[in-house]
């Protein structure tokens, strides 16, 4: 797209919690078969302990510690952080990580050729579906104007946000995750997203007021929503490669209730399951 040998900025957001994947995650960077990377992380925890941590090992690390202790706004600040940077080194992509997302070697080489501007890999994660929890892909896809019939002729109540097909989406399918084909989606796997230029250096991440567009919640937006709200709105789509399939490794991570139900750290001050938005 920008050139026959493109940069690549990969940027990852991370903060002491992350520390029990430290060294996976860069055995896995390590691993990866394309020889014109750079990589950041961007440490936004409260102390430098951790910073420290990954400075002793020669990793090019920034440390950030905004005044604000909102947990999704110091994530997107960071990844802001990373895109200024791949913008100030003029780098044609970014692989935005997920420091538990344990990349396979092939995942720049596989991403570019796809020649797509929005691009993830895949991995899994813990659901709460039909009151059970399920191991399913991070992905969700738009549902079919047949689909959306069937389900209202099920005379479902939904939300007064939900007016058409295009305001709801399904979860990607084990079999679908499975085929290692490309899909349009309408969320993808963000913990592994290929970013191009032509993206990075017109939007931004940015944290959405749920209320705003419709939605009856207290909850905040996931990091990753505003910048998915305006990629589309200039036009712009994501895709997901399921045949770049990465390790997740969340057991570290998750925080369990008295009750046994599981928390995602960074929300777990909203007492919220585990849930897509």
């Amino acid at each position: 797209m920008e050139s026959n040998n493109p940069s690549v900025l990969i940027g990852c957001p991370t903060y002491v919690g992350m520390k029990y994947c430290l060294d996976d995650f860069l055995e896995g960077i390590k691993s990866i078969d394309f020889d014109n990377y750079t990589l950041l992380l961007v440490d936004n925890s409260d102390t430098d302990s951790y910073y420290n941590i990954i400075k002793e090992k020669k990793i090019n690390v920034l440390r950030f510690n905004p005044e604000d202790k909102n947990k999704i706004n110091r994530l997107i600040d960071s990844r802001n952080k990373i895109i200024e940077y791949a913008i100030s080194k003029n780098c044609d992509f970014i692989l935005m990580l997920d420091q538990d997302v344990i990349v396979p070697p092939n995942i720049i080489n596989k991403l570019l050729s796809s020649k797509k501007d929005l691009i993830s890999g895949v991995y899994l994660n813990y659901f709460y579906s039909s009151g059970k929890l399920k191991f399913l892909p991070v992905a969700w896809l738009d549902i079919t104007e047949e689909e959306f019939e069937q389900i209202k002729s099920k005379q479902i109540k939904f939300p007064e946000y939900v007016k058409s097909a295009k305001d709801l989406s399904r979860h990607m399918t084990l079999e679908e995750y499975e085929s290692n084909k490309t899909y349009k989606v309408k969320h993808p796997s963000a913990g592994c997203l290929l970013i191009s230029k032509n993206i990075f250096e017109k939007i931004k991440y940015e944290n959405l007021d749920l209320k705003s567009m419709g939605f009856k919640t207290e909850k905040q937006a996931l990091d990753d929503l505003g910048f998915r709200k305006r990629a589309n709105e200039l036009g712009f789509d994501f895709y997901i490669d399921t045949s770049v399939k990465c390790k997740h490794l969340i057991d570290g991570k998750y925080i369990k209730d008295e009750k046994g139900n599981l928390h995602h750290p960074i929300r777990y001050n909203e007492d919220e399951k585990i849930n897509p938005q």
